[in-house]
């Protein structure tokens, strides 16, 4: 597997890559497991080749176009997994498997620089042509690539992500005062801005409201979400935490209020899953992969509409057996969601790519 995305950051597609190779190596031991891994990354359970030097994206795409097809070639392997939205264009491999996330880049390219925008949907096109069979996280993402690219619905197959069994949290809070949660990198698709907009309303219904807490690395185009909490006058009860370690997240799971998720578009949702499965409130979108994911034991809020995302946040503060009614369904719903689920799914695939399905 091709694990140069991996680094000692969380992201969504980072927290896939680890947590599947964890789970598929402690499952199934005698196969054999290769990564292509960066020098300060570690992933138990698999054999690592070590990539020097790829310091950028533009190293690393470099790399994965003109080093590793030749490396694939000479090492006789059975599958060749890419989790991202590209594999190497040179030349044709054989057996390949391509995970595909989303279609962002297609469906809201707005959200994206120019010059980002173009190069996932050109590496994207070609990627999916090549791949023998693609991996989705949700049956949002495979219409999308149906429908958008024009791909066989036979050639995809959804495996939905799994919840990482966290270990227990501090015991001391994050965040003195009550809080909703928001977590994701802070980049347009996301709709900080939105949710920031939402709490806003909040504050002008009622004034002792909990505080809005962000956790997320800095992405693309955040500027102006950074700077909206000061022009609305909310800057004190709006934090950007950035990105948090593993025990930081857990602790602020355990003690939101509620999860407020309303992304523009997503192509699963990890942080509805991982919210869920704590058995906090979430509020997400009402649309795509995030309705699917969240089924009918969220608050589904229509996500270009702050006084709707106010409503539902209103909604869970104000508690009551709806609320403990819906934390219940979701936390039985989100159990179901294992990464060794995925693993034994995912090698379902491996053993029919290699076997020349």
């Amino acid at each position: 597997m091709d694990g140069l995305i991996l680094d000692q950051t969380a992201s969504g597609i980072g927290q896939y890559v680890r947590e599947l190779m964890a789970a598929y190596a402690e499952l199934f031991p005698q196969d054999q497991v290769e990564m292509w891994l960066r020098p300060d990354v570690e992933v138990p359970g698999v054999k690592p080749h070590r990539a020097r030097g790829l310091r950028t994206s533009r190293q690393r795409l470099w790399f994965e176009q003109g080093v590793l097809p030749g490396l694939l070639l000479r090492s006789h392997y059975d599958v060749a997994h890419f989790p991202d939205y590209q594999i190497p264009l040179v030349r044709q491999l054989p057996r390949i498997v391509m995970t595909v996330h989303d279609l962002a880049a297609f469906v809201m390219p707005e959200v994206f620089p120019r010059s980002k925008a173009q190069g996932k949907r050109m590496l994207m096109k070609r990627s999916v042509q090549r791949a023998e069979h693609i991996i989705v996280p949700s049956q949002a993402t495979k219409q999308d690539l149906v429908n958008i690219l024009q791909v066989d619905p036979d050639r995809i197959t959804v495996i939905w992500h799994g919840v990482k069994q966290r270990g227990t949290p501090p015991d001391h809070r994050v965040h003195p005062r009550p809080y909703f949660l928001a977590v994701g990198t802070v980049e347009p698709r996301k709709n900080f801005a939105g949710l920031i907009r939402a709490y806003h309303l909040l504050l002008q219904r009622r004034e002792d409201m909990p505080d809005l807490l962000i956790a997320g690395r800095l992405g693309w185009m955040y500027t102006e979400t950074l700077e909206l909490p000061e022009k609305l006058g909310v800057a004190e009860n709006v934090k950007f935490l950035q990105y948090v370690s593993e025990d930081t997240l857990a602790a602020l799971y355990r003690d939101a209020v509620a999860l407020v998720y309303p992304s523009f578009y997503e192509g699963f949702g990890l942080p509805v899953i991982e919210a869920m499965w704590d058995g906090i409130p979430v509020v997400t979108s009402r649309q795509g992969a995030l309705a699917e994911v969240g089924q009918d034991a969220v608050w589904a809020v229509e996500p270009r509409d702050p006084e709707s995302i106010a409503d539902a946040m209103l909604q869970v503060l104000d508690g009551g057996a709806e609320v403990q009614a819906k934390t219940e369904k979701a936390q039985s719903w989100a159990h179901q969601l294992t990464w060794q689920r995925a693993a034994r799914l995912t090698r379902a695939v491996y053993d029919h790519v290699s076997q020349g399905g």
